[in-house]
């Protein structure tokens, strides 16, 4: 069965500065780039505006600037369908700015983000959004912001016995006990893996292995994404299952922010579907994220839900909506 399912992100925000070259420069090097263009980015606000696009209700808790970027930047998030009434405004204070490098011939990317107004999203801005985050079905949070906003949306999130979706990124060592605990699915790449187990994850059993060291800190559902590969899922106490990604004719162009594409449609068959197994839900948030990295920039690559019909009545192997 499909309902229409409300997420809650509390997020950071970032206006991106995107350019491209044939090659990253060495230290030291001044090379030509080929493009420069503006996105919008920030992993909370990606997966956000992911998940709205493919449908569901979508609330963001953040912070922007006074600035030209942070009204621009509210701008976007309104024409997504999102709502902003959780979004915050702080004097004197720059929109978080991401400074994003990629290289055209492998469309792999380099990134140095500025906190900015994400620095000031505090404990106290998530409980004011309590009431939407008791009727929302997935509450979903990431690293880019104060551990304290994490941790008191999980809190909530649990309190009123709503799915809690952590996506550890940036990776960190150490997480609170107190943190982990409140979380129902973590997700995490291959490097944030090896980062939170203090091991490594440089092969298919050692990337087990992680997943294991993570459930005994007290998350019971792991996801470990592998990029084209696909992800790693652990359920509870069932046998790791590896799902893979659909392998596409088209050539890679920008990678940057697959991995919020997946966190944001999974959100999205998290709370819109609630007969679908987290295996599948996994599988068809591959697919997505597998069809984002054909086009160029963040959030101007991820496909709307008609976007991803016409994709599939073209492709019959891909199994997304």
């Amino acid at each position: 069965m499909s309902s229409d399912g409300k997420v809650l992100f509390v997020s950071s925000i970032f206006r991106d500065l995107v350019a491209v070259s044939p090659k990253f420069p060495k230290p030291g090097e001044t090379i030509s780039g080929s493009d420069f263009f503006m996105g919008f980015g920030g992993k909370g606000a990606n997966q956000c505006v992911m998940a709205a696009r493919l449908g569901a209700q979508t609330t963001i808790v953040g912070k922007v600037g006074d600035d030209e970027h942070g009204e621009a930047y509210k701008k976007n998030l309104v024409e997504q369908g999102v709502d902003i009434k959780h979004l915050g405004t702080e004097a004197g204070i720059s929109t978080g700015i991401a400074t994003i490098f990629v290289e055209s011939n492998s469309g792999e990317n380099m990134i140095v983000i500025v906190l900015g107004a994400n620095g000031r999203l505090a404990a106290e801005d998530v409980t004011r959004a309590e009431e939407d985050i008791a009727k929302s079905k997935v509450v979903v949070s990431i690293l880019e912001i104060g551990l304290e906003a994490v941790e008191m949306a999980f809190k909530l999130g649990r309190k009123h016995g709503v799915t809690t979706v952590l996506n550890a990124a940036p990776g960190r060592a150490n997480l609170p006990a107190e943190l982990l605990e409140n979380v129902d699915i973590l997700i995490v790449n291959e490097t944030e893996a090896e980062l939170l187990a203090g091991l490594p994850a440089t092969t298919p059993e050692e990337v087990k292995a992680c997943a294991s060291q993570l459930q005994k800190a007290g998350c019971k559902n792991i996801i470990i994404t592998l990029g084209a590969e696909g992800a790693l899922v652990v359920e509870g106490k069932k046998e790791p299952v590896m799902v893979k990604c659909p392998k596409l004719e088209s050539p890679v162009v920008d990678t940057t922010g697959a991995g919020d594409a997946f966190v944001g449609s999974l959100s999205f068959f998290l709370s819109s579907f609630s007969d679908m197994s987290l295996e599948e839900a996994v599988r068809r948030s591959c697919a997505v994220a597998s069809l984002t990295v054909l086009k160029k920039g963040t959030q101007a690559s991820y496909p709307s839900r008609m976007e991803l019909a016409i994709c599939c009545e073209l492709d019959r192997r891909l199994i997304i909506l």
